[in-house]
């Protein structure tokens, strides 16, 4: 089928096979839901005692009257009709309203894992794969797989109604059962082609519905770039193309189907019209079949036929079920490369001493980044990292929090290897302040909380005046119960800043680590925080990453990262007297900022 252009996999994608989907999805189920799924098989089993015992009364009926038994058919058939289209409806109406139950279930279920498998993996796991294709597995895809329980139930009912009418088929007459299997391998061949061809293409079908998800995620949240360089056309030219690439993956799923269906139907229609033919021969010629078994016989037919057409018609959903199911599985079996020690160490108060031993990490293999890096700051020791853009300094920060596993050597935090401690506790005595910090949708109140969650209201009020937020926060309408926005764009950069900072500090952490954390601040907001920071990170130690020269100048000592390698060391005095790379960064990031540069402007002017 080279007319299917077949997307690659996400790199955390799995190849499954159907057997062994088949088998998980019911081990999900059984684990979870066996009472309401063996619930939902009863009722479906009644509903189908009941359709199928129709066709012996129909028969019954028509033998009576021929033999003229009318008033005892009548009553009889009141109250048959009333038993048979009375169960047959009820038990349809208790299994669906089991089946939503079951599927409603299943739906939250499996949104829950998959959101937990999001949270348990590391930054690897992210800097791999779009935001986008990740809401769309937790979402569209999980909703899918929520289906796949209902198709099932009605694909193993099917199963069971096509065993037992066959076999009524044959009891009834053997010649006639013959006949109506001669089509029966036409349409498992024709079956299989559904299967091969629906998997390919629906599985096709959700790469691209991930792929557009993930373009409208990136292209909302990158809007302001957009429409500063005034992009929209080619926003949306891109948009138009992921679209119809939906759109074609789409179609061909759906003209798949419109061949392979009235082929089916065709067949349906050839075994039925062979009954009807030699069944006729043999009733009225030979005589050795009765218009009431040939009747009876067509009927058991249609409910032969039926199911089978529902299950071929159930391919396309169930290929569609599989490809997510596939999709989830994957998804929930992404293993983070940043796991728990399998005996970790009771995580005490930290003092914040911070050794590199012989460190080496890289991203890609063939392009190591730190090789036997060695560093040791003492506790509460304030140290700058400063350097070029790539020069290595944010990867550095990020190890010290356990976003990534050193690939040799050893990070030790207080003489014991951060990989040995319990991750949880050990960040807990962590706190980070990015220089694009990310606020969720609520209040100030509630972002600030983040940091510690049964914090009172008194101590985010001390927290926020701490860093020099309260004086903003005062100002505002609704104070700390302010609506920050999503990602809070209600609020300008500084104050971002401001709250994720008094949302860092609320927690106490042991170590703190400020990564570019005073870049958006005004130099009014940045003086304030200069003050609050003398105080705040006493008796803690601090690792700042920064661009401002105050914040430089004030670390007890400086370290110059070049090429992921310390290059220089010493406090601002040391390193401008030996005029090497600090000196270049100062005189390229910093001198503009410095008191005699801006005395130096305001004379000549």
């Amino acid at each position: 089928m080279g007319f299917i252009q077949e997307l690659p996999d996400d790199k955390y994608d799995r190849k499954y096979g159907d057997i062994y989907l088949f088998k998980r999805l019911f081990g999900y189920i059984a684990k979870h839901d066996k009472k309401k799924f063996l619930t939902v098989l009863t009722w479906m089993i009644i509903q189908t005692g009941a359709n199928i015992g129709i066709p012996f009364f129909i028969k019954f009926v028509i033998e009576g009257v021929q033999n003229g038994d009318f008033n005892a058919i009548f009553y009889l058939e009141t109250v048959a009709i009333i038993l048979f289209y009375g169960m047959f409806w009820f038990a349809q109406y208790r299994a669906l309203y089991h089946i939503s139950i079951l599927t409603g279930e299943m739906l939250r279920r499996v949104r829950k894992d998959s959101f937990e498998t999001l949270l348990k993996n590391d930054m690897n796991f992210y800097d791999e794969n779009k935001s986008g294709k990740l809401v769309s597995r937790v979402t569209s895809d999980s909703d899918t797989i929520s289906q796949m329980v209902q198709i099932t139930t009605s694909f193993m009912i099917n199963i069971l109604i096509m065993v037992v009418v066959i076999i009524i088929l044959f009891l009834t007459d053997v010649r006639l059962a013959g006949i109506t299997l001669a089509v029966v391998p036409f349409l498992f061949g024709l079956g299989i082609a559904i299967r091969l061809f629906s998997r390919r293409t629906s599985k096709n079908w959700r790469k691209t519905i991930a792929i557009l998800n993930a373009n409208v995620a990136e292209s909302i949240s990158g809007i302001e770039v957009t429409k500063s360089f005034n992009q929209e056309k080619e926003a949306f030219s891109r948009f138009k193309e992921i679209n119809m690439r939906n759109y074609r993956a789409a179609y061909t799923r759906a003209w798949g189907m419109s061949i392979f269906f009235p082929i089916i139907e065709t067949l349906f229609g050839v075994g039925t019209f062979l009954v009807l033919y030699f069944g006729g021969k043999i009733t009225f010629q030979i005589g050795d079949l009765t218009v009431a078994t040939l009747y009876f016989f067509i009927l058991m037919l249609n409910r032969f036929f039926m199911p089978l057409l529902e299950i071929t018609r159930f391919f396309n959903q169930f290929e569609a079920g599989l490809a997510a199911v596939e999709r989830i599985f994957s998804l929930m079996d992404s293993k983070p490369k940043v796991v728990q020690d399998p005996n970790p160490v009771t995580v005490p108060k930290l003092t914040g001493s911070i050794n590199f031993n012989d460190m080496t990490f890289y991203y890609n293999e063939s392009e190591p980044l730190y090789k036997n890096f060695t560093l040791s700051i003492p506790s509460a020791e304030t140290v700058a990292v400063v350097g070029r853009t790539g020069a290595g300094k944010s990867t550095l920060v990020s190890l010290i929090a356990r976003f990534y596993d050193v690939v040799d050597g050893s990070i030790k935090v207080d003489g014991t290897d951060i990989r040995k401690y319990v991750m949880h506790d050990y960040r807990n005595q962590i706190g980070i302040v990015l220089q694009d910090n990310i606020l969720f949708s609520g209040s100030i109140e509630e972002n600030i909380r983040y940091g510690k969650l049964d914090a009172t209201r008194e101590e985010i009020e001390e927290a926020a005046k701490n860093v020099y937020a309260w004086e903003f926060i005062q100002s505002l309408p609704k104070g700390l119960d302010t609506e920050v926005g999503e990602k809070g764009t209600k609020l300008s950069a500084g104050q971002k800043q401001l709250v994720a900072f008094a949302r860092a500090l609320l927690s106490d952490p042991r170590i703190l680590i400020l990564d570019e954390a005073t870049a958006a601040i005004d130099a009014y907001t940045e003086s304030l925080i200069q003050e609050a920071l003398k105080v705040l990170l006493k008796d803690r130690t601090a690792i700042i990453i920064a661009h401002r020269l105050t914040t430089v100048e004030n670390a007890d000592r400086i370290i110059v990262i070049d090429d992921a390698q310390i290059v220089e060391e010493g406090s601002h005095q040391q390193l401008m007297e030996k005029k090497g790379k600090y000196w270049q960064l100062y005189d390229m990031y910093f001198r503009h900022q410095s008191l005699e540069y801006v005395e130096q402007a305001v004379e000549l002017v």
